[in-house]
């Protein structure tokens, strides 16, 4: 399930197989294996997987077929959600301090 609704989000984003692995550090044959359902992305790439394409990892893993997370007609990059990720975080932390 993960590999298909990975493939399915990484060409949303207009990323090669190639790219994606460069992002995550590891080789192309790995990102084919998870697209493949050969095997599964660690805990820690599954985390950095949902926070770069702002997916749920209840829709990677096919826990739900709506993902709150994930519009393909979202007019934000990946790299502008991080950012907003990191605000969000910030104000928070801000907030919690006073």
């Amino acid at each position: 399930m993960i590999g298909e609704r990975l493939k399915e989000i990484r060409k949303d984003h207009k990323h090669t197989q190639q790219q994606l692995a460069e992002l995550l550090k590891v080789s192309v044959s790995t990102v084919q294996s998870w697209e493949q359902d050969k095997s599964d992305p660690s805990h820690e790439l599954l985390v950095a997987i949902c926070r770069m394409y702002s997916a749920s990892s209840d829709f990677l893993l096919g826990l739900t077929d709506d993902d709150p997370l994930f519009r393909k007609d979202d007019p934000l990059t990946p790299e502008n959600h991080s950012a907003l990720q990191r605000f969000k975080a910030f104000l928070l932390d801000n907030q919690n301090k006073k």
